[in-house]
């Protein structure tokens, strides 16, 4: 960096998606543009590093500030490398949850001048500010390798809502109708849960009403789709959320999803029932952690739980059937052997939620479970996403075993996509057995080599009817049904073998020229010929379905006749 009156400075993250966007950089933006000459950018980690690299080089600025994740430090890493090589003189400032905790690992290891601890949106300024003037950098919560600071960064919330807004920048306006858009209404969380970063945050800070209404209006009516609150627990304080509640019911539009981090235990009925009888279908989604229903293993990570409670509050709003539910487990917590993970797993499942997450305990840096490791004999990777190995209550090839299991959770529930079959079975066959059933078709999986990737729906049909005849159980019709639902019109592919393709081309040409057929169900000769799908069923009998996409329907008609 040459010496001269004012530094380029360029912001830049890696985000996992392209669909997810940086609400920190923004933030950090407005608090600094009217100051310095700075901008951002946002990559994700699959793009190529040295494009990112050749892109950050051409807007030849002199400070580049990276927010440092957990799903991009590894990628962020090799970023820095090649570009202290390349711009030996840039000064690199990392912030970021990843990095605010250890900064003298970042700066030991990393070619980086500063790390900036906490929330950064005026500590930068003051940063910047030192650079430019070619002054000694001796600033609360900025760390060196010379002098670092142990003070994580809070920001005056009533200063920031001073600034201009970080959710109505211009920059952003023709995105958010395809893009996630992050949006807090509070900063902290009041819980201490060991394994988690928020637990370090002391008390909860909220932004005022008027500001948090003025930029939810905005965004509602800027055709953004979804809107992800950030805040750790939302319903903690009642009037606080039922006030954000009203303000996004009172300017509700359709195709725009709500998505909020709850503690389901402290619901009580008046808001359930708010929500089952003021919501419109598919408007929220409350993502619900869990993480263990054996009470030492939270006592052990300082989680309070009342899973009774909790239990029921869900059994409330599943049958008010207007909230989406996605409940969290994690494996690998303290106290919790294979057998107990497992009992809560089925406590958890037979909530039959619309999503089960089930995650495996990452030991992320600064949390007081990663401090105290050696007291339970944690082994965990050393690079992110930091995750658990084995520990004295949980070996290795356990946790290998529930990771097979939750690869056939996430394709086989959280899909939707089976939601006929996998219901049946539950009900039935594995009633109160679910984590057996997901061992079981992971370890049949496995075995067939059957791939984790690059496959077809129809692939996924036949892989899942494979399993379920080993077990015995006939679910032809109800994969059927499942296989139909996943298309508005015709599919070209077809989950079973039954007929091969030049039967079903004469037997649809038959019964297109089956008048009495035909009249019989109201049905044409073009629909069958077009829009339908031939099952044999039994002996002589063929159940027609016919897709009608203009109206997202399908008709079933039952033809009976040889060819």
């Amino acid at each position: 960096m040459t010496k001269k009156n004012k530094i380029k400075t360029l912001l830049i993250t890696l985000n996992a998606k392209y669909i997810h966007t940086s609400l920190a950089l923004r933030w950090l933006y407005v608090a600094n543009k009217d100051k310095f000459d700075i901008s951002f950018r946002e990559y994700t980690i699959k793009e190529n590093l040295e494009k990112i690299v050749s892109d950050i080089k051409s807007l030849e600025i002199d400070v580049l500030g990276i927010g440092v994740y957990i799903w991009n430090v590894e990628q962020t890493k090799l970023l820095v490398q090649i570009l202290k090589e390349e711009l030996p003189n840039l000064k690199i400032i990392l912030g970021g949850p990843e990095v605010s905790y250890e900064p003298d690992f970042f700066l030991e290891n990393w070619k980086v001048d500063f790390v900036v601890s906490g929330e950064g949106e005026f500590v930068l300024g003051k940063l910047l500010q030192a650079i430019q003037n070619w002054e000694v950098v001796n600033i609360e919560s900025v760390s060196t390798r010379k002098n670092i600071s142990n003070i994580v960064a809070q920001a005056d919330l009533e200063e920031l809502i001073k600034l201009s807004s970080p959710y109505q920048l211009d920059e952003d306006r023709a995105d958010l109708n395809h893009r996630m858009i992050y949006f807090e209404t509070s900063r902290g969380c009041p819980y201490s849960c060991a394994y988690c970063l928020s637990s370090l945050e002391l008390g909860v800070r909220y932004f005022e009403m008027n500001f948090i209404e003025e930029n939810l209006i905005y965004l509602i009516n800027s055709d953004a789709k979804r809107i992800k609150f950030l805040d750790r627990t939302f319903n903690i304080r009642k009037k606080h959320t039922l006030s954000i509640y009203e303000i996004l019911l009172k300017n509700y539009r359709e195709n725009l999803s709500c998505q909020f981090e709850i503690y389901a235990d402290i619901l009580d009925s008046s808001t359930i029932e708010f929500l089952n009888e003021k919501l419109p279908h598919n408007f929220f989604r409350f993502e619900i952690g869990i993480q263990s229903t054996h009470e030492p293993t939270n006592l052990a990570v300082n989680r309070k739980q009342d899973f009774e409670k909790l239990s029921e509050n869900i059994r409330l709003l599943m049958q008010g059937g207007k909230v989406d539910l996605h409940l969290d487990l994690i494996a690998g917590l303290p106290f919790e052997n294979y057998d107990r993970f497992v009992k809560s797993f089925d406590d958890v499942f037979q909530l039959r939620a619309k999503e089960l997450q089930l995650g495996f305990l990452k030991m992320l840096r600064g949390t007081a479970l990663r401090r105290n490791s050696e007291k339970y004999n944690y082994i965990f990777s050393e690079t992110a996403p930091y995750e658990v190995v084995s520990n004295d209550f949980i070996s290795e090839n356990e946790l290998n075993r529930i990771r097979d299991a939750e690869f056939i959770l996430d394709k086989f529930w959280n899909s939707g996509r089976f939601s006929q079959t996998m219901n049946y079975i539950f009900d039935n066959e594995f009633s109160g057995k679910y984590f057996q059933f997901f061992e079981l078709f992971g370890e049949f999986y496995k075995e067939n080599k059957f791939p984790n990737r690059a496959y077809q729906l129809e692939d996924l049909f036949r892989y899942l009817n494979s399993f379920l005849l080993t077990q015995n159980i006939d679910a032809n019709n109800t994969l059927r049904e499942d296989y139909y639902s996943n298309f508005a019109s015709r599919p070209r592919g077809y989950w079973t073998d039954n007929i091969d393709t030049k039967t079903r081309k004469k037997l649809l040409n038959k019964i297109s020229q089956d008048e009495g057929f035909l009249f019989e169900n109201t049905i044409s000769q073009y629909q069958v010929l077009k829009q339908a799908t031939i099952d044999l069923l039994e002996g002589n009998r063929y159940l027609i379905t016919i897709f009608n996409e203009e109206e997202k329907t399908r008709i079933k008609v039952v033809w009976e006749g040889e060819l």
